[in-house]
């Protein structure tokens, strides 16, 4: 057990050097008795994030919604506990912020199916503007909800005009999972 800062610095360094060993030892060879172990009791598990979208019906995409969201534990675990960093670290941002886009936008349409303004051929900003207009949400979690839509557009990596390099920062991670935090809790989800 790690009882102070000091001895969690000289964990880690240690730690490292052996990593660095197992992989310079391995390169790409595959050997499964060399896993590493991820670490226990990091990642939410499914049952606590399909727990909050209970408000939605479908429980297949509840449980589609988990599966993303533990993906994004993954990503919170690279980006919080490896020194992961330039274009990997923004680029494993940026499927974050995807994934919380996609979830956004299947959240949105789920709600919406059947409604007036809840049609497959409304874009998701229409859609937002429904929800807007229903008082399911507020004008800030539309500003959120579009800003992440937008943000989200550049998984279409044809579309982009340029390079993207020095685009994503775990502020706008975390202001994106802020926005589906804010859609969840306006359609009564739990925070």
């Amino acid at each position: 057990m790690i009882e102070s800062d000091a001895e969690l610095i000289r964990t880690i360094s240690e730690i490292n050097e052996k990593i660095q060993s197992v992989n310079d030892y391995l390169g790409d060879r595959d050997f499964d008795e060399a896993r590493l172990r991820f670490p226990r009791g990091y990642l939410r598990s499914c049952a606590t994030h399909r727990g909050k979208y209970n408000f939605l019906e479908d429980k297949v995409l509840q449980r589609n919604i988990a599966y993303a969201k533990l993906t994004t534990d993954i990503f919170r675990w690279l980006l919080n506990r490896t020194d992961i960093s330039m274009v990997a670290r923004e680029m494993l941002t940026k499927q974050g912020i995807s994934i919380m886009g996609s979830v956004a936008e299947s959240v949105v349409k789920t709600v919406l199916k059947g409604l007036p303004g809840g049609g497959n051929k409304q874009n998701f900003g229409k859609k937002v503007e429904t929800l807007l207009l229903m008082e399911k949400i507020d004008e800030e979690t539309r500003d959120e909800l579009t800003w992440l839509w937008d943000t989200r557009g550049n998984i279409h990596l044809m579309l982009l005009e340029e390079p993207e390099y020095n685009k994503y920062t775990l502020e706008q991670y975390n202001r994106a999972v802020k926005a589906l935090a804010r859609l969840r809790v306006s359609l009564g989800g739990v925070a």
